[in-house]
């Protein structure tokens, strides 16, 4: 494909993993392969693709995040200054994501202010690594991320109430709108606080 086109103009990351309550490996097991695939895969995959993106015309991101990663979940009030700092740069994040398996892995995760979530958690840092994306490709690329809101899909047991091609939109709205923002969380098919 990049031989034959040589950009790539919209990425829509919807790579993800979330165990089910039912699933027996303990929350410490469950917190490495859930930040590898949500976060970690992510972050790498889009690092790798942004010179693609560079060259594409009104090129954009848009990261399939979850209404589990909002800012809440932190008990910290520090952590949550930390995650939504405008000036959090990716070492910074990196480092904070680190520190939070390492409290999980350790057990001290709750009382050092973290939530109980691997999942809410690796959605939280992909949105703000969205953030720090949009302030660094400013410009050129717009970034942004999406809740595709309760979807009856396999990883809901297909309990969820919203259609999975009606949850797409919340994607397809920051992908293909004219004059796109940048930085911005959309849920219910538009911008969302955090």
């Amino acid at each position: 494909m990049t031989e034959r086109y040589g950009k790539v103009d919209v990425l829509v990351n919807n790579a993800g993993i979330a165990f089910k309550g039912s699933d027996p490996t303990p929350f410490e097991g469950q917190c490495k392969p859930t930040l590898a695939v949500n976060f970690w895969g992510t972050v790498d995959f889009t690092e790798e693709m942004l010179p693609l993106l560079r060259k594409g015309n009104d090129a954009r991101i848009v990261n399939v995040a979850s209404m589990a990663g909002h800012l809440g979940q932190l008990r910290s009030r520090g952590l949550q200054r930390k995650f939504s700092s405008p000036d959090l740069t990716k070492d910074e994040l990196f480092s904070l994501v680190e520190e939070f398996q390492r409290d999980v892995l350790s057990g001290r995760h709750t009382e050092a202010g973290w939530g109980n979530s691997n999942y809410g958690m690796s959605k939280l840092a992909l949105i703000a690594m969205t953030k720090i994306w949009a302030r660094e490709e400013e410009g050129d690329i717009s970034v942004n991320c999406c809740c595709p809101g309760y979807c009856a899909t396999d990883m809901s047991s297909h309990r969820g109430n919203r259609h999975p091609s009606e949850g797409a939109r919340n994607a397809l709205i920051p992908a293909m709108m004219e004059s796109a923002p940048s930085g911005e969380y959309f849920a219910d098919f538009g911008i969302a606080s955090w």
